[in-house]
């Protein structure tokens, strides 16, 4: 299936070079339109590309490794996903939250930091 919903863009992470910027290819959900940039990921497999899915990585967030963001799930802020991890089915994280190893994130999760209370 071709990636209709971003590109890998040339533009390399300034610190881990084998990351690079995502673009989007069209408008995802009500937050992100044709042309917009996202944050980084160091391969197709980090992002969901399947119709109809919102997932997207925000800012300066990180999806690598096989980590994994996909189901309308969210990543902000200098959030990462690595390792093994999954963030999915509308599960969101911000901030420097960092989920690693096989954590796996869902819905109505939330990840940042600080803490709020």
């Amino acid at each position: 299936m071709a990636n209709q919903k971003y590109e890998i863009t040339g533009i390399a992470h300034e610190k881990y070079p084998f990351l690079h910027r995502i673009r989007a290819l069209r408008d995802i959900g009500d937050r992100v339109k044709a042309g917009d940039l996202g944050g980084f990921v160091e391969r197709k497999e980090n992002l969901s590309f399947e119709p109809g899915d919102d997932a997207w990585v925000f800012d300066d967030a990180i999806a690598a490794g096989d980590g994994c963001v996909d189901k309308g799930s969210r990543l902000f802020g200098e959030a990462i996903v690595c390792g093994n991890a999954y963030l999915t089915k509308n599960g969101s994280m911000s901030a420097h939250a960092r989920a690693e190893g096989d954590a796996y994130i869902r819905a109505g999760s939330r990840s940042c930091w600080p803490r709020r209370l």
